[in-house]
Formats: structure tokens, C-alpha cells, sequence
């Protein structure tokens, strides 16, 4: 194990779901993804936890736009967010690992609790939305 691999398990950023509680919705969704590995999808996806107040949409964003995913996000009244998203299935699984790595560092909780596949749309950007 290199330094990277041991300092990732520290905190808890190994293989997916490793020290993570994935939601039995976030599985699903994970199986799913697998079985359309390689095609464009877009995701109608709901979370819960410790998801507003600590830069969720804007981190969500960086990452997305960094692996050049698509789609939008934004902070619904009842202290979730709602967020679609869009791009190649395997690339949505990685953005929901690197999420729950980021998150996990701080102690957060996020929680994926509704998952839906949409149809793709024409769009080239990865928006935060008021």
C-alpha cells in the first residue's frame, strides 16, 4: 500500500462504500449506473445529511466542471438539495465517490435519499442554481 492509498484510508476515502453507509437508494442507483457503464445518463438525484451551510452546491459544481459533467444544483427550503446531473454513467458514480470523500473528511453526512434516471438534454455546463 503507498502513501497515497494509506492516507486515503485514514480518512475513510478508500474504494467506494468503504466506511461509508451508502443509502439503499445510492446503491440502487450505483447497480444502475454499472449496467449503463459507458453511456451519456442524466441523473434527478435528492440529498440529505449536513447539505447546505457548508459550500455543497459549490463543491459540487468545481467537481463536476473539473470531469466535465453537466447539469445543476441548488438548496431546497426544507434544508435538502436537489441536483441533476449528466454525463457518462461511470463519471456520475465517480462524482458521487468524490463527494462522499470530500464530505467525509469533515465529518458530514450526506445522504443520497431519491434517485431517478432522466432523459438526457442538450447542456454544457454544471450550474449552482438560487
Amino acid at each position: 500500500m503507498g502513501f497515497l492509498d494509506r492516507f486515503k484510508a485514514g480518512f475513510g476515502m478508500g474504494e467506494p462504500g468503504s466506511g461509508l453507509h451508502l443509502s439503499a437508494e445510492e446503491k440502487r442507483l450505483r447497480s444502475e449506473l454499472s449496467e449503463r457503464d459507458g453511456r451519456l445518463v442524466r441523473c434527478a438525484l435528492l440529498f440529505s445529511g449536513t447539505v447546505q451551510g457548508v459550500g455543497f452546491r459549490w463543491t459540487n459544481q468545481a467537481l463536476a466542471r473539473k470531469h466535465g459533467l453537466s447539469g445543476w444544483v441548488r438548496n431546497l427550503d426544507d434544508g435538502r438539495v436537489s441536483m441533476e446531473i449528466q454525463g457518462p454513467a461511470s463519471d456520475i458514480a465517480g462524482h458521487l465517490d468524490r463527494v462522499h470523500a470530500y464530505y467525509q473528511r469533515f465529518g458530514n453526512r450526506v445522504v443520497l435519499d431519491e434517485a431517478r434516471i432522466l432523459d438526457t438534454v442538450s447542456e454544457d455546463d454544471f450550474a449552482v442554481r438560487v
